[in-house]
């Protein structure tokens, strides 16, 4: 039996930690360039920002280890959130009810999503794309396109605060922590790691790759509800672009946080948080220093392109015997 020689790598070290360190250092350049940028409230306006995207990136997450991929979640997004708002605002329905229908209506189309891919065996783009297309025209349709407005007596919880702290800054941490607990320390989620590092082989073990793969859909359904509730709340209503483009948002904070496009890599915490963050502090530094707003998208657009190129690297340059090393103990502690 040989012993595992652990050398240092740069190349490891910079895949592991490149993206950490241009957060320090974009966090250093705004600092400088606008010294109010470096401030408490500074933090909180980035979290605060960040919140709802943070728990549908969670849910996006589960899918991506498995190889699948969904770009209907800022649909699923907007359409349970216009469902909630009509409940609420013109159908005056009790506001515990609008949000257990809202989150059941979430799972659903989870379900739809998991039954087009898993099931019938369509490609997840294309999928995905359809019911992205598929939700949005229900939303519009049900909203004729107009703004819904949230009741007063609930318009303020989106930017309530405990002491410096947003509440909804809380509670995306706290479902990034479950979320973090069920991937690491639940069947499920090891379920999860070993259908997107083999699927074959987790199948041979006796993993039911199809339920697992299937449930991660839903869950992804559900995280969309839950963000569309903080992101309604954070505005006070639901507009006709309400979840646009969160998808490739989401997408691009998974990447940075090192969870992998191909499958079976990455973490909740702190991997997510860090992605979200980082994008969050790059759209709030370019306020702060006065940007053009036709900048953003550019930016955004460069470290989509970027993390993505530097994921098809990572997974290049990965040794393939590593898989067959780790792959027995990953699956077998799945069981």
């Amino acid at each position: 039996m040989t012993k595992k020689q652990h050398n240092f790598s740069l190349r490891d070290f910079l895949f592991t930690y490149g993206f950490l360190l241009v957060l320090l250092l974009v966090i250093v350049y705004f600092s400088v360039t606008a010294p109010s940028f470096f401030s408490m409230n500074a933090a909180m306006s980035i979290l605060h920002t960040a919140a709802p995207l943070l728990i549908i990136a969670s849910g996006l997450a589960f899918v991506i280890m498995t190889k699948r991929i969904d770009i209907s979640v800022g649909s699923i997004a907007y359409l349970s959130a216009a469902i909630g708002a009509l409940m609420i605002s013109r159908m005056g329905l009790p506001i515990p009810l609008a949000v257990v229908s809202m989150l059941v209506l979430s799972c659903l189309m989870g379900v739809l999503n998991g039954f087009f891919v898993v099931i019938l065996n369509v490609n997840p783009m294309i999928a995905t794309f359809g019911t992205q297309l598929a939700f949005r025209g229900i939303g519009l349709l049900l909203t004729n396109s107009m703004v819904v407005s949230l009741p007063r007596s609930i318009r303020f919880l989106g930017n309530k605060k405990v002491g410096p702290i947003y509440i909804d800054i809380l509670f995306s941490l706290f479902i990034l922590l479950i979320m973090m607990l069920i991937h690491s320390r639940t069947q499920f989620g090891r379920q999860v790691v070993a259908i997107g590092n083999d699927i074959s082989i987790a199948e041979k073990l006796g993993i039911k790759e199809k339920r697992i793969s299937f449930f991660a859909y839903v869950v992804c359904g559900l995280m969309a509800g839950i963000g569309a509730i903080i992101m309604s709340l954070q505005v006070g209503s639901v507009t006709p672009t309400s979840g646009t483009s969160y998808e490739f948002t989401a997408i691009a904070m998974l990447v940075i946080g090192g969870v992998s496009l191909y499958g079976g890599e990455g973490t909740i915490l702190p991997g997510v948080l860090i992605g979200g963050i980082t994008l969050a502090v790059i759209e709030t530094g370019l306020n702060y220093i006065g940007a053009s707003v036709y900048v953003y998208s550019f930016v955004r657009g460069g470290v989509i392109f970027v993390s993505m190129f530097a994921d098809s690297l990572k997974t290049q340059v990965k040794p393939k015997v590593k898989i067959m090393e780790d792959e027995p103990t990953t699956v077998s502690n799945a069981q």
